[in-house]
């Protein structure tokens, strides 16, 4: 049976973290001997091991924190992800004693991955999943329009910095040097973050592969639309428009398009014929021109299928975005999704099929998709494709099976690796042996 670890800085709390933790499920539901070694736990899971041995340890609550220190000499703001990834710590121990077959990396968050980390290991196979672009950049989790990480970073945007030797590049540097001769397969989520690990040094050359994300289609899936909407006590008579972010305003989930294509759909009429409903972190002091219901975060699957099964389109308006897991899920609920047609959106969504792709950064297009998703005559056949869609090339079942023939692969390239090296050793002690013999042999009847 094949033996994988899964390292992760949590297995919930954000969305790449419950990610990583859906998929050390799956494939062990695939029949892998899947553990997974985080630095909180938060689940009861016994296949989860906390890194300190205390689910909660101080030390480990801190390592955000303190992994951001660095920052405070530059004019940067949280709501930009940078991670530095400074804070010593040694997994080595951890991994040799759990003696895993494959060593598969997630969201590099939280000073989850220090750099040196990776060559520590590099005498496991190593597999490093791209939740997002940190393997790839100076220390940003999304570039947005720079792409300086296509060099060596510097000047850093994100950081406010005038410098090109500020710690964007001192920190791209630390990680060229220390991958540099790791064999590392990288598992982008979308086809755009494969464009992007192509175009970084910091991949030398590895393997890149595009395995999506996953979702479980029989916890997401269609639920009556009236029944969900007395659960959760929403309108019956008005079209739901459904928003979702663990951070509402991260500028990347781009709610202040979605805040304008709203303004525009109520000078259309649709004032009293819509209600937004956003799940997340606070909206704060947001004014809408009609009623908003904010349900906070939620924290397990049942709740959220229902808050999806209430909803008539979702928005996505993401500046940039590599897989979304609310996206799938809203799909897989037979849920219609408008986005823009950028990043890995264009994946998920096809265009006025299951749902709706407007132009990229286009509040006016955003809000005619919005509209056009809500017209009657398109709701059933965008519910049925959009779940078709997930069913066929996104049940989190089928993405374990992709894993479990990766995994199979990468062993036995390396016990042909091995075997190679053994037969190398093998074939010089022969030559040895031939050239000893022949020096020994008797020539005209005597040894020389």
């Amino acid at each position: 049976m094949i033996r994988v670890l899964h390292i992760s800085p949590a297995d919930g709390d954000g969305g790449a973290m419950v990610g990583a933790y859906k998929l050390h499920k799956a494939v062990q539901a695939a029949g892998v001997d899947s553990q997974m070694l985080v630095l909180r736990k938060y689940t009861d899971d016994p296949t989860v091991i906390p890194r300190s041995g205390s689910p909660r340890s101080i030390l480990e609550i801190m390592r955000d924190p303190l992994d951001r220190i660095p920052l405070k000499i530059y004019d940067w703001s949280p709501h930009n992800w940078w991670s530095v990834g400074w804070l010593p710590f040694n997994i080595r121990e951890a991994v040799d004693r759990l003696k895993p077959d494959i060593v598969q990396f997630h969201w590099a968050g939280r000073g989850a991955v220090p750099i040196k980390t990776i060559s520590q290991l590099r005498d496991y196979p190593i597999v490093w999943t791209l939740r997002d672009m940190w393997p790839l950049t100076g220390g940003c989790h999304y570039a947005g329009d720079c792409n300086k990480y296509m060099r060596s970073c510097g000047a850093c945007p994100q950081l406010g910095s005038k410098s090109n030797f500020d710690i964007s590049r001192w920190q791209w540097k630390r990680k060229y040097r220390a991958w540099h001769g790791t064999p590392i397969t990288y598992i982008a989520l979308s086809n755009w973050i494969a464009e992007c690990a192509r175009q970084s040094p910091l991949t030398f050359d590895n393997e890149i592969t595009v395995i999506p994300n996953g979702v479980d289609v029989d916890r997401f899936r269609p639920v009556d639309k009236i029944t969900a909407r007395r659960i959760w006590g929403l309108p019956l008579d008005k079209k739901i428009i459904l928003f979702g972010a663990v951070n509402v305003h991260d500028p990347r989930k781009g709610f202040s398009y979605l805040s304008k294509a709203i303004h525009l759909l109520n000078e259309q009429g649709w004032g009293d014929k819509v209600q937004l409903v956003a799940f997340g972190n606070p909206l704060g002091s947001t004014q809408f021109d009609f009623p908003v219901r904010y349900v906070g975060r939620l924290h397990d699957d049942l709740s959220l299928a229902l808050l999806y099964a209430c909803a008539d389109v979702m928005a996505a308006p993401s500046v940039y975005e590599n897989a979304a897991k609310t996206v799938l899920e809203a799909m897989a609920c037979g849920v219609p999704v408008a986005a823009f047609a950028n990043t890995g959106q264009v994946d998920l969504i096809d265009h006025k099929l299951n749902g709706y792709l407007a132009q990229n950064l286009s509040a006016e297009d955003l809000a005619l998709g919005i509209a056009w998703c809500l017209a009657e005559e398109n709701r059933d056949s965008l519910a049925q494709e959009a779940r078709a869609k997930v069913l066929r090339c996104f049940d989190i079942s089928k993405i374990a099976q992709h894993h479990v023939a990766l995994y199979e692969r990468l062993i036995a390239a390396r016990g042909r690796a091995t075997a190679n090296d053994s037969l190398s050793g093998l074939d010089a002690e022969a030559v040895r042996s031939m050239i000893d013999d022949t020096l020994m042999r008797p020539q005209n009847g005597r040894v020389s």
